[in-house]
């Protein structure tokens, strides 16, 4: 079947559409990082450059420009949409529903009392500028929100997203998500499509989607769990990552039918899967895809800038950037205090969360639509928002200079919040690698020493049957290097390769060697030929495949774990005897 000239042409931009970004991804992005540029900074700069305010006016001069940007940028955003939820499925993957009910505190009592005061400071300034009451209480609302796929990109690139910092700002940031709710309920009121009482549509919008999540809660609560092993079983991470993403569409889409936000639903899914055994693959098969979709994400923000609206009103465009930083900073740092966030925390909070947010620039759109904001105001407006997302990575270098001032005047506060990885990770200090015969066994010894560990294998009815014997064990690829990554930690004393499947030990033994020099590497051999090679490859400890060999692991863990020698040697003789 042929191809018209016009199918052709379609065709060939997006292939060069497609060739453009992963050039971007991996070419550009890593130069920029060599020279210390943040990669969100890199894609805001590259999508201003590629997108149609950039180089692409050009066009018509130099038609080879057009290979190298995108005018229409539909596509971009859509799939930047996507990086969004993608984010939000991570986070509530490394959350767990004890660690919400943890910080219910700050999510519920400061993140709420942010947004209020905040939103009702800047409706007054707007107020003040001129812009009618419907129009202040909007821009009041969505500035009032910050962008969470900046700030926790940003969090997770300086390794702070799992520190007492990140999980502050991840706190505000769930209740701005939350808070798009009735700010969609004024806008629709304000446009017209409401129902005439808005007191009545936002306590509808508020129970059709706190219904909605209890739905999710329940289906996922009794299904999702059964459903996962059954699809593992298989040993096909393609089918196990389908899977995932299936789920993650189904309740985002849910939700947003609901009138919530696609990203909430995601949130969910993550935070439903995180109760199972199945979080750390799940994250190491996902992460890919969130950094692809983030990238798309940040470059479609920066496609959206106009450079030559910048010089139509210089001093007005920067006072207004400054002033929204200013007041969202000062609110944010003394809300801190007051809720006892000690002062660090404060004063880097302030800089994390003082920027507008991608909320802010739908809730722009609606106001135009509803001829509440002039096209001329809206443009503005849209510049503020935008550029000021844009400085962020810039802003993100002040915060520890900030939280170091606010410490020295303010040193009292309340405990942090502590870290959001589930308490089986962070208290263990041994990695057991397979869970067949000879892990448990060394199991057993730990236990009974009360050495904490954490144990994953491969096999999903394995995982399924010790998880209800109360083992700390989860399902996961030894072969996978992310997830060492993600169970090896500060407290982490030692590392066992206990797997049947001797040749894959070997290279396990050598990405843990590479990745981690300093561990203690423990591994079981099929015989003791095999011993120089093991040794050669970096091995700690090797132990001869015999009926002895898990006693004698158990016994080397114990004596790292600084315990005398003839107490391990009465234990693993219990052990025997059994």
């Amino acid at each position: 079947m042929g191809h018209t000239a016009a199918d052709n042409h379609q065709m060939i931009s997006i292939i060069f559409n497609i060739l453009l970004f992963f050039g971007i991804a991996g070419l550009v992005i890593p130069l920029l990082q060599r020279i210390k540029i943040s990669p969100v900074l890199g894609y805001l700069l590259c999508g201003i450059a590629i997108g149609p305010f950039g180089l692409a006016v050009f066009a018509d001069s130099y038609h080879w420009i057009s290979y190298i940007t995108i005018e229409k940028s539909g596509t971009v955003h859509l799939l930047g949409e996507l990086g969004i939820v993608t984010l939000m499925f991570m986070i509530g993957l490394e959350l767990s529903f004890d660690r919400l009910k943890e910080l219910r505190h700050y999510i519920f009592g400061l993140g709420t009392t942010q947004i209020i005061l905040t939103a009702a400071l800047i409706f007054i300034v707007a107020l003040l500028f001129g812009n009618s009451i419907p129009s202040s209480i909007l821009l009041g609302a969505s500035l009032a929100l910050s962008s969470t796929a900046i700030v926790m990109k940003l969090l997770e690139e300086r390794k702070l997203s799992n520190q007492a910092i990140g999980i502050l700002c991840f706190s505000i940031l769930l209740m701005q998500d939350l808070a798009v709710i009735p700010i969609l309920v004024l806008a629709s009121s304000f446009s017209g499509d409401g129902t005439g009482n808005i007191f009545i549509a936002l306590g509808s919008s508020l129970l059709l989607g706190a219904c909605t999540v209890c739905i999710i809660f329940l289906l996922g609560k009794k299904a999702l769990a059964p459903l996962l092993r059954s699809v593992s079983a298989s040993t096909s991470p393609e089918w196990l990552a389908s899977f995932v993403v299936f789920i993650v569409i189904a309740c985002s889409t849910m939700t947003y039918l609901a009138g919530l936000s696609l990203a909430l639903g995601a949130f969910i899914a993550g935070l439903l899967i995180a109760e199972t055994e199945f979080r750390h693959e799940i994250e190491v098969i996902i992460n890919p895809l969130k950094e692809i979709l983030l990238g798309i994400f940040f470059l479609s923000i920066g496609m959206m800038v106009n450079l030559a609206e910048i010089f139509h009103h210089p001093i007005l465009l920067l006072l207004s950037i400054i002033g929204i930083y200013l007041l969202k900073a000062l609110v944010m740092f003394l809300l801190a205090l007051l809720f006892r966030i000690p002062g660090r925390q404060a004063g880097e909070s302030a800089i994390y969360l003082a920027q507008p947010g991608e909320f802010a620039l739908m809730v722009i759109g609606v106001a135009v639509s509803a001829h509440l904001v002039s096209v001329s105001d809206a443009q503005f407006f849209l510049l503020v928002i935008v550029i000021a997302m844009i400085l962020t990575p810039l802003l993100f270098k002040l915060a520890p200079t900030i939280g170091e001032y606010s410490h020295s005047l303010f040193k009292r506060g309340k405990d942090e919040p502590s870290n959001p990885i589930a308490a089986i990770t962070h208290k263990s200090t041994i990695v057991i690698a397979g869970f067949g015969r000879v892990g448990q066994l060394i199991g057993k010894v730990l236990e009974e020493r009360q050495i904490p560990y954490i144990a994953f294998d491969y096999d999903a009815k394995r995982v399924q049957k010790l998880k209800k014997q109360n083992f700390p064990i989860i399902y996961g690829d030894a072969r996978k290097k992310e997830l060492w990554r993600q169970l090896i930690g500060e407290h982490i004393n030692a590392a066992v390769i206990a797997i049947d499947d001797h040749l894959a030990s070997q290279n396990i033994l050598k990405s843990l060697r590479a990745q981690f020099p300093l561990l203690s590497v423990i591994v079981r051999s099929e015989d003791t030929q095999d011993f120089n090679r093991l040794y050669d490859e970096g091995a700690s400890y090797v132990v001869a495949e015999t009926l002895e060999s898990s006693l004698r692991i158990a016994q080397i863990i114990m004596e790292k774990s600084d315990i005398e020698s003839e107490e391990a040697q009465k234990i693993i003789e219990k052990i025997r005897n059994r």
